[in-house]
């Protein structure tokens, strides 16, 4: 930093002392214009399109995996709650034999038929559907977080994007000044002023700018694949996606999507931290997970009280009607034809419990109650997560405003000046090449920085907008 400050003002000094290159400078002065324009692409076949950012938050809405995976639990968790409610269905009991030992009465083998009912006790079906409607809430919630930090990545990846355009785009104003550089060496020599190793100099400065325009390209390329995939897409081929909300990488103060201008006031530490308790939705689906845990506590200590079983069946006989022995109903002889077996229906009620005398679902009954304790202790993890996120972020925003507002109003002007002011200089033959190279490599250096400074100052809004839970007024 000292030896920026140092070169500029020297520069300055030696400029200014001189009458006629101080209006040569006035003459044509601030050619260069801070908005950058877009890149070119002729060097790549990537298929090119232009998304502003409200159009990424619908696509990913819509088409986003991770949310369909996420979205794909909830009528599982809804079907839960009609399995909860669901009365159990009977049991239909039969008995049917044939044989010696279903034909005479000697044996006594009786034919049934009935049905077996579980009834449930202790409100156990109204404490299942409990259970399934708090944890379907709990989903519910699960998916909103999923959405919002599928949104905050896709900011992320956006902002990235747009300072990637911004870089190639300065990538190739360099390399138009450093042409124009080559010109003139070249005219210099041509007309007996230079030697011939300026216009070496020169041309290596040019050349110097096409690997660093294919790198800049590339990134664009991988950024863009990364927020396409992002928005739901499967990539098929190389493409480009143009970014419109990019005004703070052209140092503009008009209203973008992306982050607020610096010079706008930003939310106190007061209103962030009440604000994340109510509205992050990972934290609310926490809290309703520890809901859900108490839920199942009390289900749990339903078991202590076990479902009978009540069944009811239909007995009736399938005895010879002729019985040729062992059989004399009226004490006269055993051989009597007249001595017919009648039917002998008959109805039978039954009941089945278990009876919990040596276990009562005590490991059941304390596995659940540690769960639930479990997930309130996490709660107040998450809290205490959260609460660090937000200080940090906060502290990261303010340091990365105050350095933007320190290159907006300091660095990049006085780079900017001395960057023209020493290329004029060389166009007048009063500078020398080596010195307006270092100026102009002094400015791309100096906006590259700048470029990373706002994108760790989008990065920390997208932070503070997670921290949060909920997207801050732009």
């Amino acid at each position: 930093m000292k030896f920026q400050e140092s070169l500029i003002f020297g520069v300055l000094v030696a400029f200014f002392s001189n009458a006629q290159l101080a209006f040569a400078i006035q003459e044509n002065s601030l050619s260069d214009q801070t908005a950058l324009p877009m890149p070119s692409f002729e060097s790549t076949t990537a298929k090119r399109r232009s998304m502003t950012l409200s159009v990424c938050f619908n696509k990913a809405d819509t088409e986003n995996k991770e949310i369909a995976v996420a979205a794909a639990t909830l009528p599982i968790a809804q079907a839960a709650i009609i399995i909860a409610k669901a009365i159990p269905n009977p049991v239909y009991n039969m008995q049917y034999g044939w044989g010696p030992a279903w034909q005479y009465i000697v044996a006594g083998n009786n034919q049934f038929i009935g049905f077996t009912e579980e009834i449930q006790v202790a409100g156990r079906r109204t404490k299942k559907t409990n259970v399934a409607k708090a944890n379907y809430l709990a989903n519910a919630l699960q998916i909103e977080a999923v959405r919002f930090a599928i949104h905050n990545r896709v900011r992320r990846a956006y902002a990235q994007l747009a300072a990637d355009f911004a870089y190639a785009s300065l990538i190739e104003t360099q390399q138009k000044i450093a042409e124009n550089l080559l010109d003139i060496s070249q005219k210099r020599f041509d007309a007996g002023k230079a030697p011939g190793a300026e216009v070496l100099q020169s041309k290596l400065a040019v050349m110097q700018y096409k690997p660093q325009h294919n790198t800049a390209l590339g990134k664009i390329e991988q950024d863009s694949a990364t927020l396409a995939q992002l928005l739901g897409e499967t990539p098929q081929q190389e493409n480009i996606i143009e970014t419109e909300e990019n005004s703070l990488f052209k140092m503009s103060a008009e209203q973008n999507r992306l982050v607020p201008p610096v010079e706008r006031g930003i939310p106190t530490l007061q209103q962030l931290l009440p604000s994340a308790w109510r509205e992050r939705n990972d934290l609310k689906a926490s809290i309703q997970q520890a809901w859900v845990n108490r839920r199942a506590l009390t289900l749990a200590k339903t078991q202590r009280i076990p479902d009978p079983l009540i069944g009811f069946n239909y007995l009736f006989t399938s005895y010879k009607q002729y019985q040729t022995q062992y059989f004399d109903p009226t004490g006269i002889a055993a051989n009597i034809a007249g001595n017919s077996v009648p039917q002998q229906p008959g109805y039978m009620v039954t009941y089945n419990q278990e009876m919990p005398i040596f276990y009562q679902y005590q490991g059941q009954i304390a596995q659940a109650k540690a769960n639930w304790l479990l997930q309130l202790r996490q709660n107040d993890l998450t809290r205490q997560q959260i609460a660090a996120q937000i200080i940090t972020a906060y502290e990261e925003l303010l340091a990365s405003r105050a350095t933007i507002q320190k290159y907006q109003r300091d660095l990049l002007p006085a780079a900017l000046k001395v960057a023209q002011l020493t290329r004029r200089g060389y166009e007048l033959g009063k500078m020398d090449l080596a010195t307006t190279i270092l100026a102009q490599q002094n400015y791309q250096q100096l906006r590259s920085s700048y470029f990373d400074s706002v994108v760790a100052y989008q990065n920390a809004w997208a932070d503070l907008e997670q921290a949060v839970g909920v997207p801050l007024k732009l």
